[in-house]
């Protein structure tokens, strides 16, 4: 009997397994939900990032440029105040090697070179080159086209008529290639790529091989239209890309230069940083499992166990064994059922002996039979 009442499933196993399968279930869904939270920190982990050195960029862009306005300023102050050689002198410093800058030259206001750099050009008209007619407006900092129809990076600064001085401009040509090598450096050492967009619209400045296909992406039609956003699309040889819309360089000292800029970051950042965060929690989430499993060991064993055996010694009271009621009271419930087993099998113990005396005055009566 005692073999068959074993058989089926216990209370300390049951308890046992729910637990074990709660565990589970729990690490399971708890892994589940951290992976998408992290999946949801590094993307706002990068989209802070690329808006941040997205200013960055932008800012250093200014500084790169405000350096050579400042120095032009100065030329434009001082002009009225030197003669023709000393005047010379300045255009050349600031030329120097002509490794960034290979043109300065100061410009009456018909357009004819009066004083340049190693005297290049002195002489000549410029009116019907596009960078003199943009000019014309005021002060400017642009991309525009030289008599040869290469590219340049010019600024311009207004003279006003003074004393012997007549009114003109005095300019800077630049190699766009030097500059864009300085943004190209910045942006790599920051993990980004950038292009930047003049106010005719057209990618003037890039870091990267631009495909004319990417024109038509979101991030760029942001930035072309004056809005500042962050989103994340596609990109023609480059893949998916966290994409930054900056729709003006910062305030500064400069004339107003029109650039919009997209600055872009790969998706794929930080994937090891968020790996080791994501194992780093899976073993806090399983050494809280293994806790889980200790103490429902010790529960079973503390309080489980001492049932079962009571369980079993009820069992052996009803199947008439003497057998001594264990005593148990870890818990007011344990006690209460050890209390009434002992209580139950000492009636039994009476009836028992009661059953007996009575069978033993039946068997000393004197029979009835008249024989």
């Amino acid at each position: 009997m005692r073999k068959n009442a074993l058989t089926g499933l216990s209370l300390d196993k049951a308890f046992l397994g729910f637990m074990v399968l709660g565990a589970l279930v729990f690490f399971g869904v708890t892994i589940f939900f951290i992976s998408n939270r992290v999946a949801d920190l590094r993307d706002d982990t990068i989209r802070s990032v690329v808006e941040v050195r997205g200013d960055h960029i932008a800012l250093d862009i200014v500084n790169h440029l405000e350096g050579h306005w400042a120095d032009l300023e100065a030329l434009a102050t001082v002009l009225p105040f030197s003669d023709k050689a000393t005047f010379r002198s300045l255009l050349t410093r600031e030329v120097s090697d002509g490794a960034h800058m290979y043109w300065a030259a100061y410009t009456d206001v018909q357009g004819n070179v009066l004083i340049a750099s190693r005297q290049q050009r002195e002489g000549e008209n410029v009116s019907s080159e596009g960078w003199f007619q943009q000019s014309k407006a005021g002060p400017i900092i642009g991309y525009a086209q030289d008599a040869d129809g290469r590219e340049m990076i010019v600024m311009t600064q207004p003279i006003p008529a003074t004393g012997q001085i007549a009114a003109g401009l005095v300019s800077f040509h630049f190699r766009p290639e030097w500059f864009e090598a300085k943004v190209r450096d910045t942006a790599h050492s920051l993990g980004l790529e950038i292009v930047a967009f003049d106010a005719r619209g057209l990618p003037v400045l890039h870091s990267f091989a631009f495909s004319p296909k990417n024109i038509g992406n979101i991030s760029v039609q942001n930035a072309l239209a004056g809005q500042r956003a962050t989103t994340i699309e596609s990109w023609v040889d480059l893949g998916m890309r966290y994409a930054m819309s900056i729709p003006a360089l910062p305030a500064s000292a400069l004339p107003t230069i029109g650039w919009r800029l997209v600055v872009l970051t790969p998706t794929d950042q930080f994937t090891a940083e968020t790996s080791r965060l994501q194992v780093a929690l899976s073993e806090i989430l399983g050494a809280v499992a293994l806790i889980l499993l200790v103490m429902s060991v010790a529960f079973i064993r503390i309080f489980l166990v001492p049932i079962h055996r009571l369980v079993m010694n009820a069992h052996d009271i009803a199947d008439g064994g003497e057998v001594l009621p264990l005593e148990h009271h870890r818990t007011t419930e344990l006690s209460l059922l050890s209390s009434a087993l002992a209580r139950l099998q000492g009636r039994m113990l009476r009836a028992e002996d009661r059953v007996v005396e009575l069978e033993q005055k039946l068997a000393q009566k004197p029979s009835d039979d008249p024989r």
